[in-house]
C-alpha cells in the first residue's frame, strides 16, 4: 500500500484528474466538508480515493459554528491520520489566508429571549465567551467546502471537476460505481455517499423514511443576508453586564415556538463584507400560518419582536432563501454491500449549537477507523461497516434528543438557563475528554486508538467522568417531562440547578448551579481556583482531565 507525506505539497504538486480507467479504492460523493476531509485523511494513508460532487454541494444548507469540542475533533483526526492541515479547522488563525478572509471567528455564544411586542429583557440573557486559548470560528461553507476537497487533491486524490457531478451510482458484486453528468463511468470499490437527500445511490436502497426516524420538528428558512445591524448597536451593550459584543460570536434569538441563529462573517479585519448567516427553525404548526414566500414568512416571525425587527430593517438577500415545512429527513438505509451512505445523506436535522460540524468530523473519523483496514486487507465484510452505521443512528438520535429539549426549554427562559449549562457542561468536559483519550492514544507504547473508537457508548463515544451521562441524561428526561405536561417549567429547571450544584463532578468555579450566573469568562482568578479545586476535591477521574498536557492547547495547526 502506498504512503504519502506531503504536508508541504501544493495542490498542482499533488492532484490529479479522475480517469475511468482506473479503479479506485473508495470513491467518496459529494463536496461536502465531510468529503472533503474524509477524501484527505483516506489518500494520506495510501488509498486510491476519487472525490464527485453533487448538484446540491452549494444549494443544501450546512453547519457554519464550531466549540471547542468540534476543535478537538477535528485534532483528533489531524493526530490519529496524519494530516497536520486539519488541525488547522480548530484553530482559526492557523486556517489559509482565503479561508479566514471568507469566515468569521466566535468569541462567545449568545442567547437571548424574546417575548411578543416587548423589547429584550437583558435579564433573560445569557453569554458564554470562549477561553483565549481557543480559537473557534464561522465556516463559510461555499470556500471551506471547496478548500477540504483541494486538500485532498494535494494528498492524492483524484478530484472529478466542479462543474462535473454525480448523475447516478450503483453498486455491483466487486465495486460500485459512479456515472457523471459528463457521461463517464468511474468504479471504485467502495462507495461513500455525501450527496443529501434525492442521491442515486440511495433511491435504490429504499430513498427516505416516509416519517423521519426523528422526534424534532421544524421548519426551517435559512439565507446569507447582508446589512444585519449588530445587536448591541440596537441594543445597548451597557445594559448587559459583562457581557462582550454579541457580534463577536454566534447569537441564538430564542422565543417560545423556535429560534433564529446569527452567524457573522465580518467581525474581524479580515472580513467586512457584511454577509451572516441567518437560520430560523420554528415549529412547523407555526409555520403553517406564514406566507409561502419565505422572506415574507421570515419577516412575518420577526415583526412580532420589536428588536429583531430593528435588528433586520435594513438586511437584504444575498443567497436565496431555502426552506422546507419539514426539515427533518432519515434515509432507509444506511449501508449495504460495498456502499456507505455518510452525514447529510443519512439524516438531516436543526444546525443547531455547531452539531451539524462536529456530528460530520465525528463520523469521518469513525468511517476512516474501517475504512483503511478494509481496503488494506481487501476485506468488505459488512459487520464492521454495521458497526459504523449504529454509531451514526446513535449519535443523530443524541442530536434529536438535545434538539427535542431545546425546542422545549424555548417555552420558558427559567428552563432555557437551565439546560444551557447542562449543554456547557457536556460540551467542556467532552472536549478535556477526548483531549486526554486523543493523548493517551497518540503517546502510547503502540499507539493503540481503541480508546478512541468506543463507538457502542453511543453519542458520547469516549470516556468521561462518573456521574456525566446520568446528569446529562436526567437533566433531559425532567425537560421531556415539561414537553409532556408532566411537570412545569419552574419546576423543571429548579431540579436541573440542584443537580448542578449537587455533583461532585461539577467544578464549583463556573456556577453552573447559579440561575444569576448568567455570563461566563473564565479568567485567570478562575483558572487558580479550578487548578486549588483538583488538588483538594476533585473526583480522581476528573483530575486525569486537568493535568498539564490535558489543559495546554496547541499553537500551531503543524504541531505535532
Amino acid at each position: 500500500m502506498r504512503t504519502r507525506n506531503s504536508a508541504g505539497a501544493t495542490a498542482r504538486d499533488r492532484a490529479r484528474p479522475a480517469d475511468p480507467a482506473d479503479l479506485y479504492d473508495v470513491a467518496v460523493l459529494g463536496g461536502t466538508l465531510s468529503a472533503g476531509l474524509l477524501g484527505t485523511v483516506l489518500a494520506r494513508q495510501g488509498l486510491r480515493v476519487l472525490l464527485v460532487g453533487a448538484p446540491r454541494d452549494h444549494t443544501e444548507p450546512s453547519g457554519e459554528t464550531t466549540v471547542p469540542y468540534t476543535a478537538e475533533v477535528f485534532l483528533l483526526l489531524a493526530k490519529r491520520f496524519e494530516v497536520p492541515e486539519i488541525a488547522a479547522f480548530g484553530l482559526f488563525p492557523d486556517l489559509p489566508a482565503q479561508v479566514r478572509r471568507s469566515s468569521g471567528v466566535k468569541r462567545s455564544l449568545g442567547f437571548l429571549y424574546h417575548r411578543p411586542d416587548l423589547p429584550q429583557d437583558p435579564a433573560e440573557s445569557i453569554q458564554f465567551n470562549v477561553p483565549g486559548e481557543h480559537a473557534e470560528w464561522h465556516l463559510y461553507r461555499p470556500v471551506v467546502d471547496a478548500y477540504a476537497r483541494t486538500l485532498a487533491g494535494r494528498y492524492g486524490a483524484a478530484v472529478v471537476p466542479p462543474d462535473t457531478t454525480a448523475a447516478d451510482a450503483w453498486t455491483e458484486e466487486r465495486h460500485g460505481c459512479v456515472r457523471t453528468t459528463d457521461g463517464r463511468v468511474y468504479r471504485a470499490r467502495y462507495l461513500v455517499d455525501c450527496m443529501g437527500a434525492g442521491s442515486p445511490l440511495l433511491r435504490r436502497h429504499g430513498g427516505d423514511d416516509p416519517r423521519p426516524r426523528l422526534g424534532h420538528r421544524s421548519a426551517v428558512y435559512t439565507a446569507h443576508m447582508r446589512g444585519v445591524t449588530p445587536f448591541e448597536e440596537v441594543r445597548p451593550l451597557e445594559g448587559y453586564a459583562r457581557a462582550t459584543p454579541w457580534s463577536h460570536g454566534t447569537v441564538h434569538h430564542l422565543f417560545e415556538d423556535g429560534w433564529l441563529q446569527l452567524v457573522r462573517f465580518d467581525n474581524h479585519r479580515e472580513n467586512r463584507d457584511g454577509v451572516t448567516g441567518v437560520t430560523l427553525s420554528i415549529d412547523p404548526e407555526r409555520a403553517a400560518d406564514l406566507p409561502d414566500d419565505p422572506e415574507r414568512a421570515f419577516r412575518a416571525v420577526i415583526e412580532r419582536y420589536p428588536d429583531l425587527a430593528r435588528q433586520f430593517s435594513g438586511a437584504s438577500t444575498v443567497r436565496p432563501w431555502r426552506t422546507e415545512p419539514l426539515w427533518q429527513r432519515t434515509a432507509a438505509t444506511t449501508f449495504g454491500e460495498r456502499w456507505f451512505a455518510l452525514e447529510r445523506t443519512a439524516s438531516r436535522n436543526d444546525m443547531f449549537l455547531s452539531r451539524d460540524v462536529t456530528t460530520g468530523v465525528e463520523l469521518v473519523h469513525a468511517l476512516a477507523s474501517v475504512l483503511v483496514p478494509a481496503v488494506r486487507r481487501d476485506d468488505w465484510s459488512t459487520e464492521p461497516f454495521a458497526r459504523i452505521a449504529d454509531f451514526q443512528e446513535a449519535l443523530v438520535s443524541y442530536n434529536d434528543r438535545l434538539l427535542r429539549a431545546a425546542r422545549t426549554a424555548c417555552r420558558d427562559f427559567r428552563l432555557w438557563n437551565a439546560f444551557s449549562r447542562v449543554w456547557l457542561l457536556w460540551q467542556i468536559l467532552a472536549d478535556l475528554s477526548l483531549k486526554r483519550a486523543r493523548l493517551d492514544c497518540e503517546h502510547g507504547p503502540d499507539r493503540d486508538w481503541s480508546a478512541v473508537e468506543e463507538f457502542d457508548l453511543g453519542g458520547i463515544w469516549f470516556r468521561v467522568p462518573e456521574g456525566l451521562r446520568e446528569l446529562i441524561d436526567r437533566s433531559l428526561r425532567l425537560i421531556g417531562d415539561v414537553a409532556e405536561g408532566r411537570s412545569e417549567a419552574e419546576a423543571a429547571a429548579d431540579a436541573v440547578f440542584a443537580l448542578l450544584r449537587r455533583e461532585p463532578f461539577v467544578p464549583p468555579l463556573y456556577d453552573f448551579g447559579d440561575p444569576k450566573a448568567r455570563v461566563y469568562h473564565f479568567t485567570l482568578p478562575k483558572r487558580l481556583r479550578m487548578l486549588w479545586w483538583v488538588k483538594t476535591k476533585a473526583p480522581s477521574d476528573f483530575r486525569r482531565l486537568l493535568t498539564r498536557d490535558n489543559v495546554t492547547s496547541v499553537t500551531s495547526a503543524t504541531s505535532r
